[in-house]
């Protein structure tokens, strides 16, 4: 079927990105991430150019914050120039992160380029030929905390040709995102829009086909939770309405996150070849378009290296010479972090059945994981210092599941201690 549509959406920029947490616990690291960004968003203008598209639509947070960069506005500006150039439109909407009130700057956008209203939803009709090909309808943020649902301000005409929803919204209010905006599917669909291009959320998902209902996630990982790729879509609608998409990676540097079985590994010389080896692995599988890789690995198993790793500096003296040997090259490796879920190389029944302090101590473990008031109990205690206002700004609230894990490594660590571990 010929196309007869075909655009690309992308949302959450966050120009010119501080990375400030990087730039606490590893400067010469964010030193490399100070221009990601801006390169991957320059990456995917060259997409839209190669690819010819109808228009580009940007879902929010096109910059990270008030205190924007001549230099990013700049690149901005510049980027949209490229595309004025080609007669490709531009149609954004506003953010948490950019609210209207932040985008009064002394540097003119060209005439393609539609930073729409924050006070009603404003339409934006597509033409080509003369003919009118999409209608796209939109609202930006006024301010940046917006608690109301704006997707119910939004309903497509009958007499639009295909018609596109731009919002920078949490939909199914979910938890680890700020609650602006919130709406559900429903809400969404009872706008009869064909398609709902949205920003906010940080990961790329399809989240409904029926209307078709899209984030495309950042276009660069901040932080290790942010790991694997980033991008925009390309979206393409033949004579029939019927949607494609593609996903369209640009990001200039990689957060990874890997687990690693080390119940073999029985010296942390061979530990050492092991990660080096690793680090090899991951950089002959980078794109050409990739400058780096940062990586967190999760070494897990029953290890006979658990007492060695957990009571001595090894890790650290391991990381640091992966350092030294990966990270002054091009393309670079990373490691973030080398966590240890490993657990001693002994089984907890060949000691549960003692008559002794380790056999009291692994029982009342397993008391503890059984009984909810015990647990309710230990709860209150290690949540307790969350009263204290200041102290809630850095620490979030254990929950049960977290415990549970506290109390198995708490077991491992005394299993070891108190069985010896030669």
């Amino acid at each position: 079927m010929t196309t007869r549509i075909k655009f690309i959406h992308c949302a959450d920029l966050h120009l010119d990105s501080p990375f400030q947490g990087l730039t606490t616990k590893e400067p010469s690291l964010a030193d490399r991430f100070k221009h990601a960004t801006n390169e991957a968003f320059v990456k995917i203008i060259g997409i839209c150019l190669a690819e010819k598209i109808d228009f580009l639509t940007i879902g929010g947070d096109t910059f990270d914050g008030a205190d924007r960069s001549l230099c990013a506005q700049i690149l901005l500006r510049d980027q949209f120039e490229r595309l004025h150039k080609a007669n490709i439109p531009v149609i954004i909407v506003a953010g948490n992160h950019d609210p209207l009130s932040d985008w009064l700057t002394e540097i003119k956008f060209p005439k393609n380029v539609h930073l729409l209203a924050g006070n009603k939803v404003e339409k934006v009709s597509i033409e080509r030929n003369g003919n009118v090909i999409s209608t796209i309808y939109g609202i930006s943020y006024k301010v940046r905390e917006v608690k109301e649902n704006l997707s119910l301000k939004f309903q497509a005409k009958e007499k639009d040709t295909f018609s596109i929803g731009l919002l920078h919204a949490n939909v199914g209010s979910r938890k680890e995102h700020a609650p602006y905006s919130p709406c559900t599917i429903g809400d969404l669909r009872a706008s009869n829009m064909d398609i709902w291009l949205l920003g906010h959320i940080h990961t790329p998902e399809v989240i409904c086909k029926d209307p078709f209902i899209l984030y495309p996630g950042n276009i660069q990982g901040r932080h290790i939770n942010e790991d694997g790729p980033r991008g925009c879509y390309i979206i393409k609608v033949d004579s029939n309405c019927k949607i494609s998409h593609e996903f369209k990676p640009v990001q200039n540097i990689v957060w990874k996150q890997d687990e690693i079985n080390i119940k073999n590994i029985m010296t942390s010389f061979e530990l050492a070849d092991l990660l080096s080896d690793k680090c090899e692995e991951e950089l002959s599988n980078l794109t050409n378009y990739e400058k780096g890789i940062v990586i967190r690995w999760k070494l897990a198993g029953s290890s006979p290296l658990y007492h060695e790793l957990t009571m001595t500096d090894k890790i650290e003296e391991t990381k640091e010479m992966l350092v030294e040997r990966f990270f002054n090259q091009t393309p670079f490796i990373f490691p973030e972090s080398i966590q240890l879920l490993i657990k001693p190389d002994k089984k907890k029944e060949d000691y549960v059945n003692q008559e002794n302090f380790i056999g009291d101590f692994l029982r009342l473990a397993k008391k503890v994981e059984d009984d909810d008031q015990m647990k309710n109990e230990l709860l209150e205690m290690l949540n307790q210092p969350l009263s204290n206002r200041t102290i809630r700004k850095y620490l979030d609230e254990v929950n049960e599941e977290e415990l549970l894990t506290i109390l198995e490594n708490s077991v491992n660590l005394g299993m070891d201690l108190l069985s010896g571990h030669k």
